[in-house]
């Protein structure tokens, strides 16, 4: 057998390959940060837009309710505003029930003679006529009957010759 002479050829390496693999590694590298940069940038931008716009916004609700506030305490009530309110207090006094207590009794010698609504005390005062103090007396306990706290009260009863007045009020709220 005879020996063979080899010769290996000396291991070539892919220079210009891997510079080439290294440049566009290198360069996308590049452009990714650059990609990156822009996007906090422009986060951090949006996040200050963002807090000056909100700060705005409070300054603009806050000067918006002094003003109204302001408004508030210069408006002057308008002139109908009393007359408004009594209307108001009129429409709401519960007439039907003063009517319908004073309609579902009788006494002999007791008779009605004026009744005055005040929506604004909320009660009602009734002229009464009478022929004696025990019929009044009985008058006023038939219309407190049923009630948990005596509703009517006497203001006052005077006699004057034959004719005789008293005066009745209650409390309706």
């Amino acid at each position: 057998m005879r020996a063979l002479t080899v010769e290996f050829a000396p291991a070539r390496r892919p220079v210009a390959a891997l510079a080439i693999w290294g440049a566009v590694c290198a360069l996308m590298a590049i452009g990714l940060g650059t990609a990156a940069w822009r996007s906090w940038t422009h986060r951090q931008a949006v996040a200050t837009r963002a807090a000056s716009d909100a700060q705005e916004a409070a300054r603009l609700r806050a000067q918006l309710r002094e003003r109204a506030d302001r408004a508030a305490a210069s408006a002057a009530a308008p002139a109908y505003a009393r007359d408004a309110l009594a209307v108001a207090k009129t429409a709401a006094f519960p007439m039907q029930p003063v009517l319908r207590s004073l309609e579902t009794v009788a006494v002999d010698g007791v008779l009605v003679t004026a009744i005055e609504l005040n929506a604004a005390r909320g009660g009602a005062d009734v002229t009464l006529a009478f022929d004696d103090y025990k019929a009044l007396l009985a008058y006023l306990e038939l219309l407190n009957e049923g009630e948990p706290a005596p509703r009517w009260s006497l203001v006052r009863a005077e006699a004057s010759g034959a004719r005789r007045q008293a005066v009745i009020r209650a409390t309706w709220s």
